[in-house]
Order: structure tokens, then C-alpha cells, then sequence
């Protein structure tokens, strides 16, 4: 098993921390959303690592690349400074993986940056006009404790979005909750929670179309904050594209389960390895879909009456994705 390594490189005026697993074959950039940082993928990364160059960035603002004031923190400048990041690396094309706000960061780079992106994979990624959260608009302002960024709204969010309870460890708990344990750290939080815009991915809603990167979607059955249908949404979207539900996963999919996160992403890079020009169009057979009414979700959780949101969503028809052609 490959060691992770880690380190720093500066882009412009700012630093940026960075985790390694893999030298070997191509490079697979994987992307964090809000409030984790590149510890979400730590398992992945060992599933991968004997056969790819994995690389796994902080994003400005969150874990341990520069935080504090800082001029642009939206996704288009991040998308910019993962670019710098591969620049220094020698890392000329990668596929790029994404989950929450980097599932948009990916996007960016496959409409703004074809010629850099071997592939790309949406994890329960943000995506037409589903973010933020209610949760993160709240810690913009917030009018109440329990929408203070703070360690405690960071826990109550991991909650929420394991589906698999049991997978929520007290070492994944400490590991993205202590960069955020005082005032400047919250703060922090803060800053990086008010620069998110939904505009930012519904400006790219007409190049959707025209993605031509290899594109594969993964979403949690049971993801309590973007449900399942914006998946199949952006899958509508991208003609170049598959889409996968993952069984009992939750928005933390590949923490509720890191093994089939693995697996699903394994098989969509050899794909591309025995097929390299593969036209995806696929939708895996039916996996039933409970749109659950928003009132019931906010009684299931304290959390989630604390403000925890659930963007609603309507579904025609039967809620089951069914094997088809689209």
C-alpha cells in the first residue's frame, strides 16, 4: 500500500496544502465541497493509489491552504487555482473528481478548460440552482447558535448526510472538525460559506450540452441535502454521460461507503482506459427513489429542524430511475 504524502504549494499569495497517494499511471484530482477538505477522500485515495497518480487539494479557505480574508474564494477562481496546483506538479491532463462544491468545480473545468480534463465524475455535486444549502446561507448570518460555524454545525451536518451512521467515526469526526475550534476559525467558515452563489453553475447550464470529457455521476440513494433527482438532472444534461446511484449512501457517499465509491470509479477510469474515445449514455437498472415530503425529513432530525435543509423536490411520475435510454 502507497504511503500518502503530503505538502504545500504556493499559487500566487496563497498556500495551498495538498495529499498524494500514487505515482503511478494517470493523475485523478479529487475535490471537496463545504465544510470538509481533502481528508474526504482519504480512503478513496487508497483504493486508487496503486495504479494512479491521486492528488487531493485543500481548497482556499477550507482545512490547511490559506484562509482568512481573501479576495475570491468563488468556484471559478478555485477551478483556477487546482489548474496553478497540476501547473507546479507537471500535471499536464487529470481526471477530476468532484463531490458538493467541487462537483461545480468540475464542471467549470470541463466547459472552461476542456483541453486540461481527461474526465470528469459529479459526486452529489451542486449543480444548476440546488445551492446552497439553507444551512450555509445561514452561517452567512446567523441568527442563532445553533447557525454559528462552529465544530457542533459541522458534526450535525455529517450526520445528516451519512446515510450509514456506523461510518461516521469519532477519527472522521476530529478529522474535519479541528480546522474550525476557534473564533478566526469560525470566521473562517463563514467567509467561504458567503462567497458560494448558485450562478455560478446556472451559468453553465447551456454548455452542459457540450461537455465532451467522458462524464460519470455518482449520487447517494439517500442524500438528504442534494437529493438523487439533480442527478439525473445533470445526466439529462450531458449527453457524454452515465449516471450511477449508490444503494443505502447518503451525501457522504463515499464515506457511507467507500468501497462501491471506489468500485464505481475504478470502473468508469478503465473504461476509459480500454475505450479511449467511450461514448457513455447509460443509467444503471431501477433503483427505487423516496422523495420523502420535506415536512417528514425535518421531523426525523433535530438537526435538521436546527436548520439543516432539504431542498424539496418534485419527481413525475414513479420515483424509480429505470434502465433507459435518455
Amino acid at each position: 500500500m502507497n504511503p500518502i504524502k503530503e505538502g504545500f504549494i504556493q499559487s500566487g499569495r496563497y498556500q495551498f496544502f495538498y495529499r498524494n497517494i500514487g505515482q503511478n499511471g494517470p493523475a485523478v484530482v479529487f475535490i471537496h465541497g463545504i465544510p470538509t477538505h481533502s481528508f474526504l477522500w482519504h480512503q478513496v485515495m487508497t483504493f486508487l493509489g496503486d495504479r494512479y497518480t491521486t492528488i487531493a487539494p485543500d481548497l482556499l479557505g477550507y482545512g490547511q491552504s490559506s484562509r482568512g480574508p481573501i479576495e475570491d474564494l468563488t468556484l471559478h477562481s478555485q477551478a483556477q487555482h487546482i489548474l496553478s496546483i497540476l501547473d507546479q506538479l507537471g500535471i499536464e491532463k487529470a481526471h477530476f473528481v468532484g463531490h458538493d462544491l467541487g462537483g461545480g468545480i468540475v464542471q467549470i473545468l470541463a466547459v472552461n478548460n476542456p483541453e486540461r480534463v481527461i474526465s470528469i465524475t459529479v459526486a452529489d455535486g451542486v449543480c444548476f440552482s440546488n445551492w446552497p444549502l439553507p444551512t450555509v446561507v445561514s452561517m452567512r448570518w446567523p441568527t442563532a447558535p445553533e447557525f454559528e460555524p462552529s465544530p457542533l454545525i459541522i458534526q450535525q451536518m455529517l450526520r445528516v448526510g451519512m446515510h450509514n451512521q456506523k461510518m461516521l467515526t469519532a477519527d472522521i469526526i476530529e478529522a474535519f472538525t479541528s480546522p474550525f475550534k476557534t473564533p478566526e476559525d469560525y470566521k473562517a467558515l463563514q467567509l467561504a460559506a458567503g462567497a458560494l452563489e448558485h450562478h455560478e453553475t446556472q451559468v453553465l447550464v447551456p454548455h452542459l450540452p457540450f461537455i465532451t470529457a467522458p462524464t460519470t455521476i455518482l449520487w447517494g440513494q439517500y442524500d438528504r441535502f442534494l437529493p438523487a433527482y439533480w442527478g439525473l438532472r445533470l445526466h439529462q444534461a450531458i449527453p457524454n454521460s452515465r449516471l450511477r446511484i449508490l444503494p443505502n449512501c447518503g451525501h457522504y457517499s463515499m464515506l457511507d461507503n467507500p468501497q462501491l465509491f471506489s468500485n464505481e470509479l475504478i470502473s468508469h477510469l478503465q473504461q476509459l482506459s480500454a475505450i479511449p474515445n467511450v461514448i457513455y449514455r447509460e443509467i444503471q437498472p431501477s433503483i427505487p427513489l423516496t422523495w420523502k415530503p420535506q415536512l417528514e425529513l425535518y421531523k426525523e432530525s433535530s438537526a435538521i429542524r436546527a436548520g439543516l435543509g432539504i431542498h424539496p423536490c418534485i419527481v413525475p411520475g414513479n420515483n424509480t430511475v429505470t434502465n433507459r435510454e435518455s
